[in-house]
C-alpha cells in the first residue's frame, strides 16, 4: 500500500512540484511573503523609538504621567513604515515587547488610574474609566492587547499567565460594555442598531468611534487560548476549549461583540490538544479524533474560507495522533492525512492558484509532516514487536518445559519459526525507512519544504531501538550500519548524528542482552569520548562527533545491569567517570541505577561478604541525599524501600545488614522529604528478627512496635510477621504466646483482643489488623 504512495507521489506530486519551485521560492511553508529590509534611516528611527519605549519606570512608580507622555512622544514607525498615533504609543506592536508581563501590567494599571484622574472618576476593576471627551480620553482596546500578548509570550515560563490573561480579557470586555451602556443611556438608542446609524450626528459618530475603539477583537481571545496552549497544567485543554467555544458562540448569535474565530484561533487550539499532556492513552486518542473533526470542519463547505487549514494545522493533528503511543490504528490515520495534504497541494498547482482555492497553496507537506508519518509507523512497529516477543517467550518456555528446546536456542531466538514471525514489526519499520528515502528524493528534486535532517534519521534509529530485544540480535547491527552511514556522510552537516543518534544505538545493544552487548555500548561511549579529546597540533576537536551526556552513560549502565551476570562494579565505575568528567555530570537516574545494580548484585549471591553490596548501595544513596541539598539531584522514595527489601531478602545475617537497614529507615523518616510507610516497618522488622537473638531481639521488636503504633502504621502484615517469628528458626508455642503478650498486650476475656484504631490510622482499611491475625497463636 505504501509502495503505491511512493510511486504515485514521485510520478505526480513530486514532478508537479518541479514546475512551482521557482515561483514558490519567495514563500515560506505557510505562504507568508518575505519583506524587503527597511532603509537605513528608518532603522535608525526604529532604534531610537525602541530605546524610548524600553525605558522602564523607576521602582514603585505606579502613576502614568499621561500628559507628559504626549509631550515626550515621537512619531512611531513600524517595520512597514506605518505611522502610529503619537498619543497612543501602544498602537505600535513592538511597544514594551521585551518587557516582562508584570511590568506591562503595571504600566496598564498606572495608565487606567491616570486617565481616571483626568476624567475625575475613581478607578476600580469593576468601573474602568470611560469618557466621551475626545480631548481627555484616548484609551482603546489595544492597551489590553499589549498585556495579553506579554502573558502569551511568557506562558511557558510563567505558571499564572493563563489566569492573568483571562482576568484582563474579562476586564477589557467589561470596559467595552461600560462604554456601550453609557452610550445607550446618553443617546437612548441601542448601540450598533439601524436606528443609531440612521440618526447619527457628528457628535454621536465621534462618541461611537470611542466605543468601537474599546471593543475587543478575536486576537484577545486568541491570546488567552495561546496562553493555555503553552501551559503545562492539566486544565489547559478544557480552558482552551472554553475560550474557543465563546468565539464560536459569539459567531452564532447576535452578540454585539460580533466576533468569530479565525484560522489562528483553531490552530492555537489544535496546538493545545496535540501536546499529549497526561498519561491517559484513551484520552489522547479522543483528543486526536477531536482535532481531526475540527480539521475536517475547516475543510467543509459550511466553514468560512477564512479558517481554511494550513500545513501547521495538519501537523498539529498528526502530532495529536503520534501522542497515542498504544494505538496500532494511528499509522493508517496519519497516512490518510498525509495523502490528503499531497492531494490538496496537487490541486493547488493544477488550478494555477485560483482565488477560490488560494488557501490550498498554504497546505504543503514538509519535513515535520513526513517525520511524524515515520513516527506513526514506528509506534505500530513497537506495539507489534512487544506482542510478538511476549508470545515468542511464552512459546519457548512451554517448549523448554517439555524438553523440546535447549536453553541456548531460547536465548539466541533460534527456535522454530512460526507463522507469526513476520508480525515482529519489521514490515512497519521498513515503511518508516521508505518515508525517509522519500524525503531524500523530494530534497533531491528541489522541494524546498522537505529536507532530510538528523531528526528523521534519529526517528528511524529510535524505531530500531524500540524493536530491539533478546530475540532480535540483528536489530543493533542494522542500527549501527545506519549510524555509520550518517557519520560517513560528513559533508552533509544536516544529517550528521547527534547525541540522540548514538544513544539510540546504545539502547538497541542494551536491550539485545547478548554477551557482547555491554561491550558494544562501551565501544560507542568511548568513541564519543575519544573523538572529542584535543589532538596534538589542533586547538579544537577535528570531528563533529557528539559528546556523551548523562543519558548516554545511563544507557551503558543499563546494558551492564541487563547482563546475565550484572557487573555492579563497572556500573559504579561509570558513575565515577561521570563525576570526574568536565562535560557531563551524573543525574538522579545515574545514582539510582548504581544503587539498583548493587542491590541486584546482593540478591544474585555474587562473591563477597554478605551484605557488603547493600552497604555500597546505601553509601551511594547517602551521597545522593547530600547532593540534594545543592538542588541538582535527589533520591526517589523507592530507593529507601528497595534497600530495606533487599536487606530483608539477603542470605546474610550479619549486624552490618541491620545497621544499613536502620540508617536507611531513619534517613527516609527524618532526613528526606518523604515519609516512611507500612512496608518499611515490615522489612525493618524482618531484618531485626533475622539478625538479632534473645534479649536484643525482644528489645528491638518492642521499640519498633512502639514507633510503628505511634506513627499509625501497624498493618496486618506487620502483626503476622511479628507473630510468625524469624524465618530461620521455629518458635515454640509458648514462646509465640509470650511474644504476642509482650508486643500487643494480653487478651481481654470479655471482648477478646482488639487493636487500638490509632495504631493503624495511616493504613488502608483492608490492611488493618484484626484478632484473626493472632488466632493461630492461641
Amino acid at each position: 500500500q505504501f509502495s503505491k504512495i511512493l510511486c504515485n507521489g514521485m510520478a505526480s506530486s513530486s514532478c508537479s512540484r518541479l514546475g512551482t519551485i521557482v515561483r514558490r521560492s519567495s514563500c515560506s511553508i505557510i505562504g507568508r511573503r518575505k519583506h524587503s529590509p527597511p532603509s537605513s534611516s528608518l532603522l535608525i528611527q526604529c532604534r531610537r523609538q525602541s530605546a524610548i519605549l524600553n525605558r522602564r519606570p523607576p521602582p514603585h512608580h505606579h502613576h502614568y504621567d499621561y500628559a507628559s507622555t504626549q509631550i515626550r512622544s515621537i512619531l512611531l514607525f513600524g517595520d512597514n513604515g506605518q505611522q502610529f498615533d503619537k498619543q497612543r504609543p501602544w498602537h505600535n506592536p513592538n511597544f514594551m515587547k521585551d518587557d516582562p508581563p508584570d511590568q506591562v501590567e503595571a504600566w496598564l494599571i498606572s495608565l487606567l488610574k491616570s486617565v481616571s484622574i483626568d476624567i475625575h472618576t475613581e478607578y476600580s476593576p469593576n468601573n474602568p474609566p470611560v469618557s466621551f471627551d475626545g480631548t481627555k480620553f484616548m484609551l482603546d482596546s489595544r492597551i489590553y492587547l499589549r498585556v495579553l500578548e506579554a502573558y502569551a509570550r511568557a506562558a511557558k515560563h510563567y505558571s499564572g499567565a493563563p489566569q492573568k490573561a483571562e482576568y484582563w480579557v474579562n476586564h477589557s470586555i467589561r470596559h467595552y460594555e461600560n462604554a456601550r451602556s453609557l452610550f445607550e443611556s446618553k443617546y437612548r438608542t441601542k448601540f450598533g442598531s439601524e436606528l443609531m446609524q440612521s440618526n447619527q450626528t457628528q457628535q454621536s459618530a465621534a462618541t461611537a468611534a470611542i466605543v468601537h475603539g474599546l471593543q475587543p477583537d478575536v486576537e484577545f481571545y486568541n491570546a488567552v487560548i495561546e496562553c493555555w496552549a503553552n501551559s503545562k497544567e492539566q486544565i489547559s485543554i478544557p480552558r482552551s476549549a472554553t475560550w474557543l467555544s465563546k468565539l464560536e458562540a459569539d459567531c452564532s448569535t447576535n452578540n454585539p461583540l460580533l466576533l468569530q474565530p479565525n484560522a489562528r484561533s483553531y490552530d492555537l487550539y489544535l496546538n493545545s490538544v496535540s501536546r499529549g499532556i497526561g498519561k491517559n492513552s484513551k484520552l489522547h486518542l479522543e483528543r486526536a479524533e477531536e482535532a481531526e473533526r475540527i480539521l475536517q470542519y475547516r475543510l467543509s463547505s459550511d466553514a468560512p474560507t477564512s479558517i481554511r487549514p494550513t500545513t501547521e494545522s495538519y501537523n498539529y493533528v498528526l502530532r495529536a495522533y503520534t501522542r497515542c503511543r498504544k494505538e496500532r490504528s494511528i499509522a493508517g490515520k496519519v497516512m490518510t492525512l498525509v495523502r490528503e495534504m499531497e492531494q490538496i497541494q496537487k490541486e493547488a498547482v493544477m488550478n494555477g492558484g485560483h482565488d477560490v482555492d488560494d488557501w490550498k497553496m498554504n497546505v504543503v507537506p514538509n519535513t515535520k509532516t513526513y517525520t511524524m508519518a515515520m513516527d506513526a509507523w514506528i509506534i505500530k512497529a513497537g506495539i507489534k514487536s512487544a506482542a510478538w516477543r511476549s508470545e515468542k517467550i511464552a512459546r519457548n518456555n512451554k517448549l523448554k518445559q517439555k524438553g523440546l528446546l535447549q536453553q541456548s536456542e531460547s536465548d539466541d531466538g533460534s527456535s522454530s519459526t512460526s507463522k507469526d514471525d513476520d508480525d515482529d514489526g519489521t514490515k512497519e519499520l521498513e515503511f518508516a525507512k521508505s518515508i525517509l528515502q522519500y524525503i531524500t528524493a523530494l530534497e533531491a528534486v528541489g522541494q524546498a519544504d522537505v529536507r532530510a535532517s538528523v531528526v528523521g534519521y534519529n526517528t528511524l534509529l529510535t524505531g530500531y531501538a524500540r524493536l530491539a530485544n533478546e530475540l532480535r540480535p540483528d536489530i543493533p547491527l542494522i542500527a549501527e550500519q545506519l549510524l555509520n552511514e550518517m557519520i560517513d556522510a560528513s559533508e552533509d552537516r544536516n544529517t550528521y548524528p547527534d547525541v540522540t543518534s548514538f544513544n539510540a544505538v546504545i539502547k538497541a545493544w542494551g536491550k539485545a542482552k547478548k554477551l557482547n552487548s555491554a561491550a558494544r555500548c562501551e565501544y560507542w561511549l568511548h568513541k564519543m569520548i575519544n573523538e572529542n579529546r584535543p589532538r596534538e597540533g589542533y586547538t579544537q576537536q577535528t570531528t563533529p562527533i557528539a559528546q556523551p551526556d548523562a543519558s548516554t552513560y545511563n544507557l551503558v549502565m543499563d546494558a551492564w545491569m541487563n547482563m546475565d551476570n550484572p557487573d555492579a562494579a563497572r556500573v559504579q565505575d561509570l558513575l565515577l567517570e561521570m563525576k570526574a568528567s568536565d562535560t557531563v555530570s551524573p543525574n538522579s537516574e545515574s545514582y539510582s541505577k548504581v544503587i539498583r545494580a548493587w542491590l541486584k548484585d546482593e540478591l544474585l549471591n555474587q562473591l563477597g561478604v554478605k551484605g557488603s553490596s547493600v552497604e555500597r548501595a546505601w553509601a551511594n544513596l547517602d551521597e545522593l541525599m547530600s547532593l540534594e541539598a545543592q538542588g541538582d539531584v535527589g533520591p526517589a522514595p523507592e530507593l529507601f524501600t528497595s534497600i530495606l527489601k533487599t536487606a530483608a531478602r539477603s542470605e546474610g545475617r550479619g549486624e552490618n545488614l541491620l545497621a544499613v537497614a536502620q540508617e536507611s529507615f531513619w534517613a527516609k523518616r527524618n532526613r528526606s522529604r518523604f515519609n516512611v510507610d507500612q512496608i518499611d516497618f515490615v522489612f525493618l522488622l524482618e531484618i531485626g528478627m533475622k539478625v538479632l537473638v534473645g534479649k536484643e531481639r525482644e528489645t528491638f521488636m518492642v521499640d519498633l512496635i512502639r514507633q510503628c503504633s505511634k506513627d499509625g502504621f501497624v498493618s496486618k502484615r506487620f502483626v503476622r510477621e511479628a507473630v510468625r517469628g524469624p524465618v530461620h528458626e521455629e518458635w515454640p508455642e509458648e514462646e509465640r504466646e509470650r511474644i504476642v503478650q509482650l508486643l500487643f498486650g494480653e487478651e481481654d476475656e470479655a471482648v477478646g483482643f482488639s487493636f487500638p484504631s490509632s495504631w493503624s490510622r495511616n493504613v488502608h482499611k483492608h490492611d488493618q489488623p484484626s484478632a484473626k491475625d493472632l488466632m493461630h497463636v492461641y
